[in-house]
């Protein structure tokens, strides 16, 4: 059944409204708590550069356990930050998502053990911990796509104490988040076994901001204004990091997050560079076509109608 997306009557008002009179009010929901892998987004807020488009955007967190798609399909808020591989999912089954920015432009996830790994042959028959957000779609699409048999999925919200303390080996980490955490938790990680799954195929771009096709229709320049700000607020951070992580640091200060500046800093760094398109070694912000055939060929079904570039990137 078609999803539909209902938006907040308080919503409505605020977009109906012309810049000269009011700034167009919006919400825009990061796919995790407060930290530096969202800084482009602080960045245009705080300095001002969603207003100098005319438009007032809330960044709003959600929870541990929640995930910025909910947000938007409760019609709690109308732009959200997503994994390409979780739209496009969410596409299949139905939801009108459509893309209108990419900041990732490489994958970062990564596979850590403490035996040694050698593919996929030896994914198979193990107990693989991977994050609560992602979905069981996603992870059912990953088996069949890499032949991982008898994988029993082990879920966790975050950090690494899941494979610090055994309970899953091997375990999905992020380069710029859980990997780092190893090494500021004192572990070697010279003295662990990973492989990035960009490696075998896995190069999907990852965080992309996105809208429905229905408030993409009703409010294009509205849109491009916000991507217009938030690529803005991405090129400042890359030109002044210290700065930007003063302003990473009051957001994860006012979430209540336990971290510290150091992590923030690698994790900067680490989501910077994963920005760079490989091929031009420049930050786009624009889903390739090879990018989002690559999500395509792995995670569309056999059998299922395929997803055309031109209705899912805006």
């Amino acid at each position: 059944m078609m999803k539909r997306f209902i938006f907040s009557i308080f919503l409505l008002p605020l977009l109906l409204a012309s810049p000269q009179t009011k700034a167009q009010g919006i919400m825009l929901t990061p796919k995790w708590t407060a930290q530096a892998q969202f800084t482009g987004y602080y960045v245009a807020d705080k300095l001002g550069f969603y207003k100098e488009e005319g438009i007032d955007v809330c960044v709003q967190h959600p929870a541990i356990s929640e995930s910025s798609f909910s947000f938007m399909e409760k019609g709690r808020a109308p732009v959200v930050i997503m994994n390409l591989s979780y739209a496009f999912m969410e596409r299949l089954a139905g939801a009108r998502v459509v893309n209108v920015m990419q900041t990732s432009q490489e994958n970062s996830l990564m596979l850590i053990s403490h035996s040694p790994l050698k593919g996929e042959e030896s994914l198979r028959n193990q107990k693989i911990a991977v994050w609560n957000h992602l979905s069981q779609k996603l992870l059912d699409r990953l088996a069949e796509h890499y032949a991982l048999k008898q994988v029993e999925w082990i879920r966790f919200n975050s950090g690494v104490n899941v494979f610090l303390s055994g309970a899953a080996d091997p375990c999905l980490v992020g380069s710029y988040n859980e990997y780092l955490q190893l090494s500021e938790y004192g572990m070697n990680v010279d003295s662990i076994y990973s492989i990035r799954l960009a490696d075998y195929g896995y190069n999907l771009p990852e965080d992309g901001l996105y809208v429905t096709e229905e408030f993409y229709n009703q409010y294009p320049e509205v849109v491009r204004k916000l991507v217009k700000a938030s690529m803005r607020g991405w090129a400042w951070t890359n030109e002044h990091r210290e700065e930007a992580l003063d302003m990473v640091m009051e957001e994860v200060k006012k979430g209540n997050i336990g971290t510290n500046r150091y992590h923030q800093r690698k994790m900067l760094e680490e989501v910077l560079r994963l920005q760079v398109d490989q091929q031009s070694g420049q930050r786009t912000y624009r889903l390739s076509r090879e990018g989002f055939a690559r999500a395509a060929m792995i995670l569309t079904p056999a059998g299922s109608a395929s997803i055309r570039y031109e209705d899912f990137v805006k």
